[in-house]
């Protein structure tokens, strides 16, 4: 989702700083560099041990609802695809199952999804599986293992696109082929992935089966 589908970081570090408040003095690049394709729950627990405030469940709540509220209204002022992206899931969408895996919360998604390119790509997922849906998310393998589960294949026969190392080695982990979209972090971050690309600007269905033949299959 985040970093592939929409350009959607800028809006996570804003309403994280909403949430936080006063105390919150960490720069954008030290959230993109360091947190980006983590869970909120990781991200906030990191944030508040480096800022020096005592990190509780209590407060976790407290902040996950700000940021909740903050990131939905942000994201219906300016939401943002990736270059590309949008036509691309369409496309592949019309031929083949899509999935959607994300260490976002459910609210997040369901707040983009709905505003994003006016809506185009609500109902086009197979299956859409967040940080809500999976006791342990990225870097660990369960989110794209539930959402292979879900849409009824083998990982050896999908793909992922992914654009954080965390989000590679989930798909990695669980057993998926990566394209590595580097828009975000740069290729030199995404060297685990099978193939790294730009963007999806001008990508199509034929593109994808393109980078598959330079993909080598799992044994």
């Amino acid at each position: 989702m985040d970093g592939v589908v929409i350009d959607s970081e800028p809006n996570h570090y804003r309403a994280i700083c909403e949430a936080i408040g006063e105390g919150m003095t960490l720069s954008y690049e030290d959230f993109l560099s360091r947190f980006a394709g983590r869970d909120e729950r990781f991200a906030m627990g990191e944030m508040a041990n480096e800022l020096g405030i005592e990190y509780d469940e209590e407060l976790f709540r407290e902040w996950s609802q700000r940021k909740a509220a903050a990131y939905a209204q942000f994201v219906s002022e300016h939401a943002e695809p990736m270059p590309g992206a949008v036509d691309f899931v369409a496309a592949v969408a019309r031929a083949m199952p899509v999935g959607l895996a994300t260490g976002s919360r459910r609210s997040d998604v369901d707040s983009a999804l709905r505003v994003l390119a006016g809506g185009r790509l609500e109902g086009l997922f197979k299956t859409i599986v967040t940080s809500d849906d999976v006791p342990e998310t990225k870097p660990h393998p369960a989110t794209y293992a539930k959402a292979v589960r879900d849409l009824g294949f083998e990982p050896a026969d999908c793909i992922a696109l992914e654009d954080s190392p965390n989000g590679i080695l989930s798909a990695k982990g669980a057993g998926l082929r990566v394209i590595g979209i580097s828009a975000m972090h740069g290729p030199e971050k995404l060297m685990d992935a099978d193939r790294v690309v730009p963007d999806l600007r001008g990508a199509s269905l034929e593109t994808l089966y393109s980078w598959l033949d330079q993909v080598p299959l799992l044994d």
